[in-house]
């Protein structure tokens, strides 16, 4: 019995000292910082997915089914969205360089963005809208 119980104490005494060793090496990637969140809001977004949810209008009415946006960011002061199928006529519309805002409110933060955007001669429009975990909100008004 006293075998037994020098033996228990050492097994939990080494236990002990590897233990700190464990949680001190432990990391959320290789280059040991944290995840990062943009990856959380990168994507495409689209009405009716679930996991990124697009909900957009275009002079008051709502977007297609079969539009989606692609945003990203990396830095979250600046962001890029591509927006497919959104305007009839132009299947892919680039908006780069956007510029993001961190907005707070009840303890809640998005990402606001706005601006304007000229695609050619003929058409244009205005925007504004704000990103937050899995949806994206857009108001776009044509200026053409």
């Amino acid at each position: 019995m006293r075998l037994l119980l020098t033996g228990l104490k050492y097994f939990l005494f080494i236990g002990l000292c590897l233990s700190p060793m464990t949680f001190i090496s432990c990391s959320d990637d290789e280059n040991g910082g944290g995840i990062e969140l943009g990856n959380y809001l990168n994507g495409t977004y689209a009405p009716g997915n679930e996991k990124n949810l697009l909900s957009a209008t275009i002079d008051g009415e709502t977007v297609s089914g079969d539009a989606s946006v692609t945003f990203r960011t990396g830095d979250f002061k600046t962001g890029s969205m591509t927006l497919d199928n959104v305007f009839e006529g132009y299947p892919s519309i680039e908006i780069d360089n956007l510029p993001l805002t961190e907005v707070t409110e009840d303890g809640y933060t998005r990402l606001a963005f706005s601006g304007n955007k000229t695609v050619d001669d003929a058409f244009g429009f205005s925007y504004s809208g704000y990103i937050v975990y899995g949806n994206l909100y857009i108001e776009i008004t044509t200026t053409h």
